[in-house]
C-alpha cells in the first residue's frame, strides 16, 4: 500500500472515532456554555459563525437551545413524579380530603398556584437568557452562582449541577487513536531502549 494511502486510511479511522463521540460532547459543551451566565448564546453564536458560517450558525445555536428546553421539560417531569409519589403515600385520598374540607375556594387557589408554577417553569429558560451577561472574571465561581440564583431558576439549577459535575479530563492522543494496542506494557517498560526499539520495528 502506498504511504499516502496508509496515512489516508489512518486519518479516516481517526476521524470516524472522533465523530463517534464529538456529537455528544459538542451538545454537552453547548449546554454548559448556555448555562454559563458570562457567555450564554452570544459565545455559541460567535464560535459557530467562525466554524460553520452565519447561516448554519443560527441553526446550530437553536439546536443547543432546544436541547436545553428538552432538558427543562425532562427535569420538570422528574420533579413532578417525585412530588406525586410523595403525595400518593398519604393514607387519606384526595377526594376524601375535599369532602372533609368542603372548601372549593381552597381548591381553586391550589389550581391557580399550580398554573403559576407551570408558567414559571415554562419561561424559566427565557427569563434566564434575557438576563444581562455577567462580566468575565477569573474569580467567578459558576457553581456558587447557580446555588445563589437557584430560587429564581430551580430547574436550570438542577441541570447546571449535573452538567458541571461531569468530569473533564484528557488522554494522550497516541493512546486514544492507536490501532495496534499498547506496545510498551508494564513488563516491557523494564527493557533496555535498544530492545524496545527492536520490538517496535518488528511490527512493520
Amino acid at each position: 500500500m502506498h504511504s499516502n494511502d496508509t496515512i489516508s486510511s489512518m486519518a479516516n479511522w481517526m476521524l470516524e472515532k472522533f465523530r463517534k463521540y464529538w456529537s455528544n460532547v459538542n451538545s454537552i459543551m453547548g449546554v454548559a456554555t448556555l448555562l454559563d451566565p458570562k457567555y450564554k448564546t452570544p459565545l455559541l453564536e460567535y464560535y459557530f459563525e467562525k466554524i460553520f458560517g452565519v447561516n448554519v450558525a443560527e441553526f446550530e445555536v437553536e439546536k443547543i437551545v432546544q436541547l436545553c428546553r428538552d432538558l427543562v421539560s425532562e427535569y420538570k417531569e422528574k420533579a413532578n413524579s417525585s412530588m406525586n409519589y410523595s403525595q400518593s403515600s398519604c393514607t387519606t385520598s384526595p377526594s376524601s380530603v375535599l369532602v372533609i374540607l368542603g372548601d372549593q375556594g381552597e381548591f381553586e387557589a391550589y389550581l391557580s398556584r399550580k398554573k403559576q408554577k407551570n408558567l414559571q417553569v415554562k419561561y424559566e429558560l427565557v427569563r434566564y437568557l434575557e438576563l444581562e451577561l455577567l462580566p468575565s472574571t477569573l474569580k467567578f465561581d459558576i457553581l456558587n452562582w447557580w446555588k445563589i440564583n437557584g430560587l429564581q431558576f430551580p430547574i436550570l439549577k438542577d441541570i447546571a449541577r449535573d452538567i458541571f459535575a461531569i468530569p473533564v479530563f484528557t488522554v494522550a492522543s497516541e493512546s486514544t487513536f492507536n490501532t495496534g494496542g499498547r506496545l510498551v506494557t508494564g513488563h516491557r517498560n523494564r527493557l533496555i531502549p535498544s530492545t524496545i526499539e527492536a520490538s517496535t520495528c518488528s511490527q512493520n
